[in-house]
C-alpha cells in the first residue's frame, strides 16, 4: 500500500492518542566506550563450551575406563582359573565331531582338565580358537594348562595307522586276500579290479597300458590309514616298486636286450623257485642261458600260477595244462610276472652268476636248495640224488 504523507498514520508527527518515537542510529564512534577487557570477555564468552556437551564427553570417558578396567578384571578371572604348574594326573576325554565349544569345555571340566568350563569358553573365543578345536579321543592331564589344553585339541588326533604286510613272492590274488583281511574298507574283490581289471597308469619300459598289475605290486610292509582306499594302497605298492626298481642296475639287462618289465618277470619266477639267497643269482643265470640257447624254461612256479595253485608236486597232466603261462609248452618268457618279487630278486633277474648251468632241481633234503647241472645228464643224476634224499 502507498499514501500520501499528510494522510494519518503516514506524517512526521505521531498519530493522536499515541506515544511516538523515532530512531535515529548512531555513529560508531558515538557508542559508549567499554574498552579493549570487555572486548575480551564477549569473545571469550563465545568460545566456551556448552554445559551439556561437556558432560556427554565426560560420560564417554568414563564408559571407556569402565570397559577397560572390566576387560582386565574379565582376563585375570579366567586366567586366574588355569594351572600354570605340573599337571596331575592322566584323563581321557573323547570329543565327538559337531561338539559346541561350550560342550568341549564341559567335558574338560567333569574331566577335571580345567576348573571351570566357563573360563574356557571365555578364553578360547578371546583367542580366536573357537571353531578349531577337532574331534577325537584325547589323553589329557587334570589341571593341564591352557595353552597345551588347545595346542592339542587344535593339532588334533591322527587316524590310527594299521600294518599291512605283503611277503615276497606273493600273488595278486594273494596281495588282495591279505589286504582285505587287515583293512575292513578294502575287499579282495576291490583290490583285484584296481590290479588287475582296471589298473591306473603305470610306466615301465616293456609293460603295456592296462596288463595286469602283477609283479609291479612291491612286497612290503605298509603303515596306512584305516581309511584308505584301494586305489591309494596300489599306488603305494607301485611306488614302492619304482623306487626298488631304481637301485636296481639294468645295464646287463639292456646289453641281452632285456627290457625292465622281463627283468621283473625273471624276478618273479627267482622269487617263487629260489628258497636259499644265495640261490637267486644262480636261479636267475639259469633262465637267461635258457632264454640264450632258445629253451623251453620249464619252470614248475609258471605251472602252479597256471593251474591257480601251488601244489607240492606237478604230475604230468598238470605239465600239460593249456596256458601261456606253461613255460614246458611254450618258449621264452611268459606274459606278465606271475609273482611279485623283491629287491633281492629284482637284482639278481638284472645281474645273474656268471655261469653256464642250465637244470637244477631241488635236493629234497629239506633245506631248500637245489642242485645244478650243465648238461641234461647231469640234471637226472642230480634228480636221482633228489629222490633218495626225500625217501
Amino acid at each position: 500500500m502507498s499514501g500520501r504523507p499528510d494522510e494519518p498514520g503516514q506524517s512526521g508527527r505521531p498519530p493522536a492518542g499515541g506515544d511516538w518515537f523515532r530512531y535515529e542510529p548512531k555513529s560508531p564512534s558515538s557508542l559508549p566506550s567499554s574498552g579493549d577487557h570487555d572486548l575480551d570477555h564477549l569473545r571469550h564468552t563465545r568460545r566456551q563450551p556448552r554445559p551439556g556437551r561437556t558432560r556427554a564427553r565426560l560420560f564417554g570417558y568414563t564408559l571407556v575406563a569402565l570397559f577397560a578396567l572390566l576387560l582386565g578384571l574379565a582376563t585375570g578371572y579366567v586366567r586366574g582359573y588355569f594351572a600354570e604348574g605340573e599337571a596331575g594326573e592322566e584323563v581321557t576325554v573323547v570329543i565327538a565331531s559337531g561338539d559346541s565349544l561350550s560342550t568341549i569345555a564341559g567335558k574338560l571340566q567333569e574331566a577335571g582338565v580345567v576348573e571351570h568350563a566357563g573360563a574356557f569358553v571365555i578364553r578360547a573365543q578371546r583367542d580366536g580358537y573357537s571353531s578349531q578345536l577337532k574331534p577325537g579321543k584325547y589323553v589329557l592331564r587334570k589341571g593341564q594348562p591352557y595353552d597345551e589344553i588347545v595346542a592339542i585339541l587344535i593339532e588334533g588326533q591322527a587316524a590310527p595307522v594299521v600294518k599291512v604286510t605283503i611277503p615276497e613272492g606273493s600273488t595278486l590274488e594273494q596281495s588282495a586276500t591279505l589286504v582285505s583281511s587287515d583293512l575292513s574298507g578294502i575287499s579282495a574283490k576291490e583290490y583285484t579290479r584296481v590290479a588287475r581289471d582296471e589298473p591306473p597308469a603305470f610306466a615301465l619300459d616293456g609293460y603295456k597300458k592296462g596288463t595286469t598289475l602283477e609283479g609291479l605290486l612291491f612286497p612290503a610292509t605298509y603303515e596306512v590309514q584305516r581309511t584308505v582306499t584301494a586305489e591309494q594302497f596300489v599306488n603305494k605298492q607301485l611306488d614302492a616298486f619304482g623306487d626298488a626298481l631304481n637301485q636296481v642296475d639294468l645295464t646287463r639287462a639292456t646289453e641281452a636286450n632285456l627290457t625292465p618289465y622281463d627283468v621283473v618277470i625273471i624276478a618273479s619266477m627267482v622269487e617263487r623257485e629260489a628258497q636259499v639267497d644265495e640261490e637267486r643269482a644262480m636261479v636267475a643265470a639259469v633262465i637267461w642261458n635258457r632264454l640264450k640257447a632258445d629253451m623251453k624254461l620249464q619252470i614248475d612256479a609258471t605251472v602252479q600260477y597256471a593251474l591257480g595253485e601251488t601244489k607240492p608236486v606237478l604230475t604230468f597232466e598238470d605239465l600239460k595244462v593249456d596256458s601261456p603261462y606253461n613255460t614246458y609248452t611254450h618258449s621264452g618268457l611268459p606274459p606278465t610276472p606271475i609273482a611279485n618279487p623283491g629287491l633281492a630278486s629284482l637284482q639278481a633277474a638284472a645281474n645273474p652268476a656268471e655261469v653256464d648251468y642250465l637244470y637244477y632241481v631241488a635236493r629234497g633234503d629239506g633245506t631248500g636248495r637245489h642242485y645244478f647241472s650243465r648238461t641234461y645228464e647231469e640234471f637226472l643224476a642230480n634228480q636221482a640224488k633228489a629222490i633218495q634224499n626225500s625217501q
